[in-house]
C-alpha cells in the first residue's frame, strides 16, 4: 500500500511538472520560428507525408494542388498495363526509373516550388489518351 502511494505521488509530481515552463504561456504557445530571439535563418524545408497517386487505363488519380516544398509522390499502377509516372514545370522534369507493372508502387521524391506542374505518364502513347494533369503548388 505505501508503494502505491508513492508511486501516485510521483505520477501526480510528473504530470504537474510536465505543465509548467518557464515561459509566458502565448510565447510557449507560438511555433519555434515566431518566438523572440529566434535567428533569421530559412527554415529546412521538411518532407511531408507521402502524396498517393494511382495510374490505370488512362488516367491518373492525385491531388490538383499541393504545398510547396519536398514531396515524396506514392505512386501505384492499379491498371493493367505498365504505366509510369513523370512531374515536369519550373526547372524540374523527374520521372520514376522504371515503369510499374499491374500491382507495383514506387516512390519519387521531388522539391516543389510555387508554380504549375504537369504530371503525365511517360509511356508511349499514354499521355495523349488521357494519362496527364496539371498540379499547382502553392
Amino acid at each position: 500500500m505505501e508503494k502505491m502511494q508513492i508511486y501516485a505521488g510521483l505520477m501526480v509530481g510528473l504530470v504537474l511538472a510536465a505543465g509548467c515552463s518557464t515561459q509566458p504561456k502565448a510565447e510557449a504557445q507560438r511555433p519555434a520560428d515566431m518566438k523572440t530571439g529566434s535567428s533569421s535563418a530559412p527554415a529546412v524545408t521538411e518532407p511531408k507525408g507521402p502524396v498517393e497517386v494511382k495510374l490505370r487505363e488512362f488516367k491518373i488519380e492525385m491531388p490538383t494542388t499541393l504545398p510547396a516544398g519536398v514531396t515524396t509522390f506514392t505512386v501505384t499502377n492499379t491498371g493493367g498495363d505498365a504505366h509510369s509516372f513523370e512531374i515536369e514545370g519550373n526547372g524540374i522534369e523527374k520521372a520514376l526509373a522504371t515503369q510499374l507493372q499491374a500491382g507495383q508502387t514506387k516512390t519519387l521524391q521531388v522539391e516543389l516550388k510555387p508554380g504549375t506542374y504537369e504530371v503525365y505518364c511517360p509511356v508511349p502513347g499514354h499521355k495523349t489518351l488521357g494519362m496527364a494533369r496539371k498540379l499547382t503548388v502553392s
